[in-house]
């Protein structure tokens, strides 16, 4: 694994501690993401190098890469760069949740939701997307020429576990992709929804089975959460996976008046997953607000975890600094 070393800022306060060993620190940084379009949307980044990323907002159908100033604190845009749907307008939005990089592939994933839309239950196929982004590993300059579309609803039709949660609202459980992160050529999709007896899920399937249409399984991690909860992002680390945990459901909306959600979606826990059937809770976030909907690994060492937050619909992202120790 690519480890980004990162100067690191004395804490702010301890966030949570447990008997695993892990122990979860605000950091007083301020960081900052500047000059990025539809700031209150942010919800998904993944950076190729220690300068280099790529932020995705969900009422978009563009990605945004940007350039880390780890001594400012400071993430700058560049020009937004448009995806290739089928039928780009003023009212097309991929519903951009994930974005991955993969060091094995060379190449970003952007996912959107592949969800129906939360206030109407209507489809829009836009949101039923995958790409491929390839881009040079050493500098993380995109080939834009070389960008791909495809689904990965194919892979969920042919899952019998998944099928019957396919284009069904969130309201009631419906399959929802809100996470996205590679490791070892293989990417791992975390759902939202459904929530089944208190498991969230995690999808695995190799990164490019999409845009080959080869005949490849996909697995499913059932990962204990609780009732009710969903993975609203999830980021490979050493030994393991990050992952927010949130509200499966959505609140009830005019269309659709009924919810399977109990609490305000305003709590968000930070998790270390292992790969397997085991999660450690790392801390609660502050409630600010915002949906916690990225995580950015600045740093991963033996020792312990450093991770930007960014949570949608506070301005430009809100930035919170976490460093989590081993």
């Amino acid at each position: 694994m690519k480890r980004f070393h990162l100067p690191l800022a004395a804490a702010l306060t301890v966030a949570a501690a447990s008997a695993s060993g892990f122990r979860m620190e605000i950091l007083d940084e301020p960081w900052h993401l500047a000059g990025f379009e539809n700031p209150l949307d942010l919800s998904a980044l993944a950076a190729a190098t220690p300068t280099q990323l790529l932020v995705g907002s969900d009422e978009m159908y563009h990605v945004q890469p940007g350039v880390i100033d780890a001594a400012a604190y400071r993430i700058e845009s560049r020009r937004p760069v448009a995806l290739p749907v089928p039928t780009p307008d003023d009212k097309t939005e991929v519903d951009i949740e994930g974005i991955a990089w993969s060091p094995t592939t060379s190449a970003y994933y952007v996912t959107g939701s592949h969800g129906v839309g939360k206030k109407k239950g209507d489809l829009q196929p836009d949101r039923l997307s995958i790409f491929r982004i390839p881009a040079d590993s050493s500098n993380g300059t995109l080939q834009l020429d070389a960008m791909q579309r495809a689904s990965l609803q194919p892979w969920i039709r042919q899952t019998a576990l998944l099928r019957p949660f396919l284009h069904q609202p969130l309201q009631h459980n419906g399959l929802n992709i809100e996470g996205l992160t590679a490791r070892e050529g293989q990417l791992f999709i975390g759902l939202r929804a459904p929530n089944l007896d208190g498991d969230g899920l995690v999808l695995e399937l190799p990164a490019d089975a999409a845009f080959t249409q080869k005949a490849t399984a996909l697995t499913v991690h059932r990962v204990p959460l609780g009732a009710g909860r969903g993975i609203r992002e999830i980021v490979a680390v050493e030994g393991g996976f990050i992952l927010v945990s949130g509200n499966a459901s959505a609140p009830p909306s005019k269309k659709i008046p009924e919810s399977a959600i109990s609490l305000p979606d305003t709590r968000f826990d930070l998790l270390f997953w292992d790969g397997r059937d085991s999660t450690t809770t790392l801390g609660t976030l502050p409630e600010n607000g915002g949906k916690a909907e990225g995580l950015l690994v600045l740093e991963d060492t033996p020792e312990h975890i450093k991770i930007l937050v960014i949570f949608d619909s506070l301005l430009a992202g809100e930035p919170l600094a976490l460093l989590v120790h081993r």
